[in-house]
């Protein structure tokens, strides 16, 4: 999965880098006194370009915010404060740690034509788990997690996404969020890398905000993928599972879907593939993208942390024809704290889910 735009790299994948798995209360993380020192397992916990501080006795935090303007083709213009994040992770023992990641979202709309509006805040935890480290490749998790399905439902903190819009086949199609018990393994054979994560089955006892999830039933699911050096690249190839269905509901919608992403030559290439199939009161779904996010700095010194990206969509609503489209965009983070992205979308019509237009997005990291 991918955590950041220069995740993935051959290295490492050669020392089998963990991301930042684990979680917990962010109350009790900020609050509990720590009983134990910090230790060397505590630079795992920071993103690959070191934002974040880390305190004494093992507790970590950072956070970000996301200024975002937006010029459709058809409708009114938008500026909004998106996203306030907050994260934290504690670490009392080498084997234990807890993490959340609290945001604020929505914090002042300007609509034009409309003006201002700030009645539509509100705060939520994106993430809430607690892990312990099983084995040395099994680890588990209790908690809320962004659900381990494809490439981009499990990146979601805006700086660190490529562009400002989401292909229209990540979002919604399946609850973003899972909610209950989870274990992931990690391991390599003879050059390849395995990644198997397996979630469920409580979806409903914990609900930290996010009404447009299907979080209000019960989800449960899998994802496996395989990578592999091949010469220059990398290349890695997932397969997606989740089951989910509404409390009151008698029968389950499924998703499925294939996700690849594969390094060569600085140009980070990511693909997803998914099919929805119906459940009560869902349609069946499906689509696909292909993206490419291409380094500009080699054609000159000031193009330090810029990258062209390159995207195609196709998507099959529930009704209706389909649309097929295009993203073109840049992504440019000069500095770890300061991340600048513009794209231009463009499609033949505007539905719900792809929405033609320009989109720009001003992020702090801290």
């Amino acid at each position: 999965m991918i955590e950041l735009p220069r995740a993935r790299r051959t290295a490492a994948f050669a020392a089998r880098r963990r991301t930042p798995l684990a979680g917990a209360l962010v109350l009790l993380m900020l609050a509990l006194p720590a009983s134990a020192g910090a230790d060397s397992s505590a630079s795992r916990i920071r993103d690959s370009v070191g934002n974040g501080i880390t305190l004494p006795w093992g507790l970590w935090v950072a956070g970000d915010a996301t200024l975002h303007g937006q010029v459709p083709e058809h409708g009114p213009s938008l500026f909004e404060i998106d996203d306030i994040s907050l994260l934290a992770r504690w670490e009392p023992t080498p084997r234990f740690a807890l993490f959340g990641e609290l945001r604020l979202e929505n914090l002042l709309e300007v609509v034009e034509g409309e003006g201002a509006s700030s009645d539509h805040w509100e705060f939520v935890f994106e993430r809430l788990y607690a892990e312990a480290l099983l084995t040395p490749a099994l680890t588990m998790r209790l908690g809320t997690i962004f659900t381990p399905f494809g490439l981009w439902n499990v990146i979601q903190r805006s700086p660190f996404t490529w562009t400002v819009e989401e292909p229209a086949i990540a979002d919604d199609v399946f609850p973003r969020h899972a909610t209950g018990l989870s274990l992931l393994y990690q391991t390599t054979w003879q050059g390849w890398t395995f990644d198997a994560t397996a979630y469920g089955p409580a979806q409903d006892t914990l609900r930290f905000g996010h009404p447009e999830d299907h979080d209000a039933g019960w989800l449960m699911g899998s994802r496996i993928a395989a990578g592999r050096i091949l010469g220059p690249a990398f290349a890695s190839l997932g397969v997606n599972a989740a089951g989910f269905r509404e409390r009151a509901a008698s029968t389950w919608a499924t998703a499925t879907g294939l996700d690849l992403e594969v390094s060569i030559g600085g140009n980070q290439v990511t693909g997803e593939l998914t099919f929805r199939l119906p459940g009560a009161g869902l349609r069946a779904v499906h689509g696909l993208y292909l993206q490419d996010a291409i380094p500009l700095e080699p054609l000159t010194p000031l193009a330090r942390g810029l990258y062209g990206v390159v995207r195609f969509e196709y998507f099959q609503p529930g009704t209706g024809t389909a649309e097929i489209g295009g993203l073109l965009g840049l992504y440019w983070r000069p500095v770890p704290s300061f991340v600048l992205r513009g794209d231009y979308t463009f499609g033949s019509r505007t539905i719900d889910r792809f929405q033609p237009g320009f989109n720009c997005s001003i992020s702090f990291l801290f």
